[in-house]
């Protein structure tokens, strides 16, 4: 093989082994455990969405997290 061909095999091999190792099946029995608060990315969604509001209100940075309107002043 020549040199290029076997970047572009490699390169095709990496990417298909990426690929094949993010996907995965959840038994039923295995989808209560996975849905309990502990095992969230945030244990308290509920405050992190006020404070992410609060943050996108007064910095102005709406457009980072969210798609909402907001000129920095606290309203909508």
């Amino acid at each position: 093989m020549t040199p290029p061909v076997q970047a572009l095999a490699g390169g095709l091999m990496a990417i298909l082994l990426l690929a094949s190792s993010g996907c995965t099946t959840v038994r039923f029995n295995e989808r209560e455990t996975l849905a309990r608060p502990d095992m969230q990315f945030d244990s308290t969604p509920l405050q992190a969405e006020l404070e992410t509001h609060i943050y996108s209100s007064r910095e102005g940075a709406s457009g980072a997290f969210s798609s909402g309107g907001g000129g920095g002043c606290g309203c909508y």
